[in-house]
């Protein structure tokens, strides 16, 4: 596994916020990222230990910001930085990533649910419940799992109710989350690479 500088982590940004404008983000008032739509990630970025504030403005403006919050950054972290609605208030959600890949050939997948106004859920993977009872802002442990062709689907929790279902393809030797994101009934399953995938 390629290794990065022993004074950086890498950084991304996820805009979770369901029917949410656009935005630019600043860190330290440097731009991060322009205009991240709902669902969308950043690109990683190296960023050095320490102490930042980051600032989000809808995509053009520069006044009124909708997030504007200090957050510390370590060494040799792999970070995804949530942009969600916390009781109709934007905060950041920080997600930290596993840097350790599966063992032989199998995979890492796990469930992040980010969809505000929505229910308690289970992921299903072919049928068999792969996490149970995930609530808004839970992030699950990560599960190996076989590589191959999955029908992934979420239901609710209380009433297996299904809300959506996706065919997913998990690689071998990478490492997934499973983003839950918008709200009922548009609840999308977003499936991500995790950052450590990118220096195998």
């Amino acid at each position: 596994m390629r290794q990065w500088n022993d004074k950086y982590s890498l950084v991304r940004i996820l805009h979770a916020i369901p029917e949410g404008e656009s935005v630019d983000i600043f860190l330290n008032d440097v731009p991060f990222f322009n205009d991240l739509s709902f669902t969308n990630f950043s690109p990683y970025v190296y960023v050095p230990e320490g102490d930042y504030r980051i600032t989000v403005y809808v995509t053009n403006t520069k006044e009124n910001p909708i997030i504007d919050q200090d957050i510390s950054v370590s060494v040799n972290d792999i970070l995804t930085i949530a942009l969600i609605l916390d009781e109709d208030k934007a905060e950041l959600l920080f997600i930290e990533e596993d840097t350790e890949i599966a063992s032989g050939q199998n995979a890492k997948v796990r469930a992040i649910h980010l969809a505000p106004v929505s229910p308690t859920v289970n992921i299903l993977a072919d049928g068999e419940v792969l996490f149970s009872n995930v609530s808004y802002k839970d992030i699950t442990e990560y599960k190996e799992v076989e590589p191959k062709v999955y029908r992934v689907d979420l239901e609710v929790a209380e009433n297996n109710k299904l809300i959506r279902s996706n065919q997913i393809t998990i690689n071998e030797n990478r490492i997934y989350s499973f983003y839950a994101l918008g709200n009922v009934p548009n609840v999308q399953i977003i499936q991500s690479l995790d950052g450590v995938t990118f220096m195998i």
